[in-house]
């Protein structure tokens, strides 16, 4: 069974709608190629560009040259949130549609503009992408897609932590001193510490309530904006 290429580069995207009305976006496009009952998905990296996001993002897919007729391009916009990620607008694409456009120059890298629409149909933007068909691909030859950059395949592991160095033999030490309690006794000092331990824990369970509570209210005048 002979395949094709297809390699994206999911360029910017412009006048975004703004789902959050408390913090700046950040916008990373997952690409969906759908063909029957098959669905690849890969994913960009995420720009914090707000309304206007740059990527330049490259994607591979590899297509059966039989299912091109029948397969199906998605971009889905999504806004990055701390309580849940929010989609923007979709844009959907036939890929014979984009074949039909560059009919004799398949092979050449083409830039095309779209539409992103809400679920609702409403515009929420354009998206700015390109496309290019690579030539006829053998089974034996066809192209690996899991060697795609995705946001996936990032190294997010932490850097290693410095290690504390033993002094070493012959440092100068310093003398030890024998530690005296207050004269007043040490149950007044632990009730004092226990009474700010108290005003802390307070402080911080409503500085975190009212982050919590402002986010709940972005989710919700949102979802009623929409």
């Amino acid at each position: 069974m002979d395949h094709c290429g297809l390699d994206i580069t999911v360029i910017s995207a412009s006048a975004l709608k703004n789902v959050n009305f408390f913090m700046k976006m950040g916008v990373y496009v997952v690409v969906s190629l759908v063909a029957g009952n098959s669905v690849t998905k890969q994913q960009t990296h995420v720009s914090k560009g707000g309304k206007n996001p740059i990527w330049s993002h490259r994607i591979k897919f590899l297509v059966e040259e039989s299912a091109t007729q029948n397969s199906t391009l998605i971009f889905s916009l999504m806004s990055r949130r701390v309580l849940g990620d929010r989609i923007i607008g979709e844009v959907s694409i036939p890929v014979r549609e984009l074949l039909e456009c560059v009919s004799g120059s398949e092979t050449k890298e083409h830039v095309v503009e779209y539409q992103v629409r809400s679920i609702r149909g409403k515009a929420r933007g354009t998206l700015t992408f390109s496309h290019k068909f690579k030539e006829r691909i053998s089974q034996t030859n066809k192209i690996n897609n899991n060697n795609a950059t995705s946001i996936d395949s990032v190294n997010t592991s932490c850097p290693p932590c410095n290690a504390y160095v033993m002094p070493q033999q012959g440092a100068p030490s310093y003398p030890q001193v024998q530690y005296r309690p207050p004269a007043q006794g040490y149950n007044s000092y632990q009730g004092h510490h226990h009474y700010g331990g108290s005003l802390k824990g307070k402080f911080g369970f409503g500085l975190a309530s009212v982050l919590i509570g402002g986010l709940l209210v972005e989710n919700m005048v949102s979802d009623a904006v929409e």
